[in-house]
Formats: structure tokens, C-alpha cells, sequence
């Protein structure tokens, strides 16, 4: 009897540690540029440190145990393109978002844009979490568009690349480098993937 209670036991406590662990969700920022690469520059601020700011706060700011939010650089520290993909494929995420930064010579262009590629093999996937970034940044200056960038076709998971705003625009600067901006922009990714 007590060698059965002891199978039952053991049996019951791995159902429980097997489904605890399977809820977990994997949540990869890629932060985009870096070290030598800097991104887009503008007004004194640069690309690799604005993604950076960010991707640090979508991190600190996430509370569940269900969900572990892994960053492709945590440093000011350059891995090139096809670094980041084959480092991405090899966590296994549920989900991929990469921060960018843009910039133009139109001073008045301005707004988010959220790109995925229907060459990903988790397309659908891709465009569900576009549609639910779309709405959790509650911006009427949001797009989702098509492109075939090489992280959006080669990352083997459902993956999004976002422009955050334009450097060069007065509006999506203050947005892009401000405390209050940054931590609004980081809650809005935070809520989609959750």
C-alpha cells in the first residue's frame, strides 16, 4: 500500500510539474543594432539605444511567472542579422518582436509600423500578434504591413518587426526618448503578448 501511494505520488506530482511548465511562455525582443551599428541617428539619439531603453522595460515591467521575456542583446554589443535568427530559433519562442527605430526627410512623416512577412512558416500566427499590437497601441498613426526582412522570413516562430515611431519627427521623438513615452510603448507590447 505504501509502495502504491508512493507511484501515486509521484505520478500525480509529474502530471502537475508537466502542466505548470507547459503554460510557460517564451517572448523574445530582439534588440535591434548595436556596438559599432547604431541605427538610425537623428536629433542625438540613436536607434540601438532607444530599442534597448525599451526592450529593458518591457522586461522590467513584465509580473507573470508564466511568462519569460528574453532579450537578443542586453548590452551595447553588435550580432549580426543572422546571429540574431539562429540564436531566436534555438530558444523555441512563442513569440518574436524585433524594435526598430525610424527616420525620413519628411519631417511630418510620423507613426508606428508593424511588419510581417508571409514567407514566415507561422504567418498567421505573425498576423494575429500584428493585429494585437495594432490595437493595444491605441494610435490612429499605426500600420501593419507586408515585407520580406530577413529576421520576419527566417525566424521559424510567429514574428513581428516594429517601427516605433520616426526620430525625425517632433511628435515620435518625444515619444521614443521620453520616460513617460518609452514605458507607454513597452506596457502596449507587454499587453499583446500577455
Amino acid at each position: 500500500m505504501k509502495n502504491l501511494l508512493k507511484v501515486l505520488g509521484v505520478g500525480i506530482l509529474g502530471v502537475i510539474m508537466a502542466f505548470t511548465t507547459s503554460d510557460k511562455k517564451t517572448i523574445v525582443i530582439d534588440v535591434s543594432h548595436g556596438g559599432l551599428d547604431s541605427g538610425i541617428a537623428a536629433n542625438s539619439y540613436k536607434e540601438k539605444d532607444i530599442t534597448l531603453e525599451i526592450a529593458n522595460k518591457i522586461k522590467a515591467l513584465n509580473e507573470s511567472s508564466n511568462m519569460e521575456i528574453i532579450l537578443t542583446r542586453e548590452t551595447d554589443e553588435f550580432l549580426s542579422i543572422h546571429e540574431r535568427a539562429e540564436q531566436i530559433n534555438e530558444l523555441n519562442p512563442d513569440f518574436v518582436i524585433s524594435l526598430h527605430v525610424n527616420s525620413a526627410a519628411d519631417k511630418e512623416r510620423m507613426g508606428k509600423e508593424i511588419f510581417v512577412s508571409d514567407k514566415n512558416i507561422q504567418k498567421d500566427k505573425s498576423g494575429d500578434l500584428a493585429i494585437r499590437l495594432f490595437y493595444d497601441f491605441n494610435d490612429s498613426n499605426v500600420q501593419i504591413k507586408k515585407a520580406d526582412f530577413h529576421l520576419l522570413e527566417n525566424v521559424k516562430h510567429p514574428t513581428v518587426l516594429i517601427e516605433l515611431g520616426y526620430l525625425t519627427n517632433n511628435n515620435d521623438l518625444e515619444l521614443l526618448t521620453s520616460e513617460k513615452g518609452q514605458m507607454e510603448i513597452a506596457k502596449s507590447i507587454l499587453s499583446a503578448v500577455e
